[in-house]
């Protein structure tokens, strides 16, 4: 049985072998005259696989071929399968050492790529390679390897082969329990994924194992199992079916059977004269052979025989007439690569004269288009002196504006910082002094405790400003809850608002938008706290969300004292100074101008609308998520 598959490839190859070397012709053709590399990559490949069949050597002609364009072209996939061609090339020459060896190197390619696909037909080529030089360990140790990446990449199809090809290794060692075991799992999966030829070779498989071990009864139920699945086809295959009564008759006539067996032969003969299987026949006369050995009939065992040597010598005599032949074909393709090359050394000889005539066009054309580039360099040179003295007129007008904002927060610093500091020191001075009554003790007290709450949010503020602006960081714009953002501002500000009794309240219609969390948070928490400052005591502050014109709206009214425009004109200038509240709070001004660079970050827009006497609105507008 295990000669078959040799005599079907031997039979294929020599049906096909005209119409082959006519493709190969042509692929050699097109390989002479390609440029690009990826096409004689590819032309490389084909030319060798039309020659894996009947001719390995050449074949592994074309693979290193292959191989090294790959190498020079830095292509490691390309690489890694003319490496696995080319193992497979020495394991057809029984060269197991470099067929190996070549194997090996496209594993540590495919390994490298991540490429598991490819890494696991690598290691079950690996595996077979070990297995037919009898190296059984080391064939299962690479068989595992296969195994356990299939199994984490869960390709059932590659499963079952693997699984498939295990058990054939088992059978072929006498191993028949492990070798059922996996054939079962094979054709378990195989089943599950609805794989009907896999599941029928599957049982055929386990047939013959059963066969081996000598329980022909079930060898033949498996064996009925097939040609079951085979009648339920509309057109089931001819070979399979030489293929499966010549199993038939191998297990009857095992069993004793010699009446079924010879039955079954004859059918399996007869398809195989049906459609021409001529390595099939010879199985068939080799097992009749030894059937009638067993029936010590040696008059037929020797008809038999003498059938098998005919079929066999027939066989071997085509392959070396297709192997001449195919020497002949690659002696006329050298002489017609020989006459190509003739043929387009006089072209070139052609080209020469011509191409001198273009040289000299094009040496007139470069130098021309030297002064031109000449002159555009000149042109472009006097441009870009434009555009650096603009940049530098504009880094000059940058660094003027910066060293208003150093000089503004240095008075800030140096202003603001002393006097809390001051304050808190006089509180201590005095706190135990025994002159002081307890009224303006609480008195000291409360204007200590506020001295600390406007240091500490000037603090807060400066280290937001500082880190904006050594980091330079581009905020992160996402979908932020506004509510949220809004409620941890007046949570900022409720100790501050509590000590004038001013309530804060919401009217929340729009909840989300797109900016950065942290400055709406930030931007909000310092206006409000400006409006607490700001407003009278007993009044309401209301901090409300609406959409208009695709974008969203955070309002912040207060009741307090107002601005006139010039001061909101000179607040949006940064030129403002900061004013006492009212109930004598101090702030650094340095609140709204963080606000306003902050938003700017993130494209939002700082709104102020006021009135003297009648509170002030600030608007955050913001673009809608």
């Amino acid at each position: 049985m295990k000669n078959i598959f040799l005599f079907l490839s031997l039979l294929f190859c020599t049906t096909l072998f005209s119409q082959v070397n006519k493709e190969v012709d042509s692929l050699l053709k097109a390989l002479d005259t390609e440029i690009q590399d990826s096409n004689k990559l590819r032309t490389l490949n084909r030319i060798g696989n039309y020659y894996i069949d009947n001719n390995p050597s050449k074949a592994l002609e074309y693979f290193e071929r292959s191989a090294a364009l790959a190498k020079k072209n830095n292509n490691t996939l390309r690489l890694g399968n003319a490496y696995y061609d080319i193992g497979f090339c020495y394991l057809l020459k029984n060269d197991f050492d470099k067929s190996l060896d070549r194997y090996q190197q496209s594993a540590k390619i495919y390994e490298q790529l991540k490429d598991n696909r490819r890494l696991t037909n690598a290691y079950m080529s690996i595996g077979n390679v070990f297995f037919q030089s009898k190296t059984l360990n080391k064939a299962n140790e690479y068989y595992d390897k296969a195994e356990q990446i299939v199994e984490q990449s869960k390709d059932s199809g590659q499963l079952a082969s693997l699984y498939a090809q295990r058990g054939t290794m088992y059978d072929q060692t006498q191993q028949y329990d492990s070798a059922l075991l996996y054939l079962q799992k094979s054709m378990a999966i195989a089943k599950l994924i609805n794989d009907d030829y896999m599941v029928t070779t599957g049982l055929s498989n386990m047939g013959l194992t059963y066969k081996h071990k000598k329980n022909t009864a079930l060898a033949l139920q498996y064996f009925d199992t097939v040609l079951k699945k085979y009648a339920a086809m509309a057109e089931p295959p001819i070979d399979n079916l030489a293929v499966i009564y010549n199993n038939i008759g191998a297990t009857q006539s095992q069993a004793g059977n010699y009446t079924k067996a010879i039955e079954a032969f004859n059918k399996s003969i007869a398809y195989c004269l049906q459609e021409g299987l001529t390595g099939i026949t010879m199985e068939n006369y080799r097992n009749m052979a030894d059937m009638y050995a067993g029936m010590k009939d040696y008059r037929q065992q020797s008809i038999y025989l003498e059938k098998y040597y005919h079929l066999k010598d027939s066989i071997f005599s085509n392959d070396n007439k297709n192997q001449l032949t195919q020497l002949e074909t690659d002696y006329q393709l050298e002489k017609k690569n020989i006459s190509l090359v003739k043929e387009q050394s006089e072209t070139a000889k052609q080209k020469n004269q011509r191409n001198i005539f273009i040289i000299v066009a094009i040496g007139a054309a470069v130098l021309l288009a030297a002064l031109a580039f000449f002159f555009l360099r000149i042109k472009q040179n006097n441009i870009l002196l434009q555009d650096k003295n603009t940049q530098i007129n504009k880094q000059k007008d940058e660094l003027q504006t910066l060293n208003h904002v150093k000089d503004r927060l240095f008075s800030v610093i140096s202003h603001d910082f002393r006097n809390p500091l001051v304050t808190l020191k006089s509180y201590l001075s005095l706190a135990d002094s025994p002159n002081l009554t307890a009224e303006k003790k609480d008195k000291f007290k409360s204007q200590t405790v506020q001295a600390v709450s406007q240091t500490s949010d000037m603090l807060d503020n400066l280290l937001v400003w500082a880190n904006m602006q050594i980091k330079n960081t581009r905020p992160a714009i996402t979908n932020v809850n506004v509510e949220d953002c809004i409620d941890d501002a007046i949570g900022a500000a409720t100790a501050q608002a509590m000590q004038k009794n001013i309530q804060i309240k919401k009217d929340i219609q729009i909840t989300s938008a797109a900016a950065d969390s942290n400055i709406v948070e930030i931007a909000l928490r310092n206006i409000i706290t400006n409006a607490v400052k700001y407003s009278h005591a007993n009044s309401e502050i209301l901090v409300s969300t609406a959409a208009h014109e695709q974008q969203i709206y955070i309002t912040v009214k207060d009741e307090g004292i107002g601005m006139s425009k010039e001061q909101i004109e000179d607040l949006l200038q940064n030129d403002a100074e900061s004013t006492a509240g009212t109930q004598g709070e101090k702030g650094s001004g340095l609140g709204l101008f963080l606000v306003k660079e902050l938003l700017q970050k993130i494209n939002a827009v700082l709104v102020i609308e006021s009135e003297e006497g009648k509170g002030s609105s600030f608007i955050i507008k913001l673009d809608q998520q």
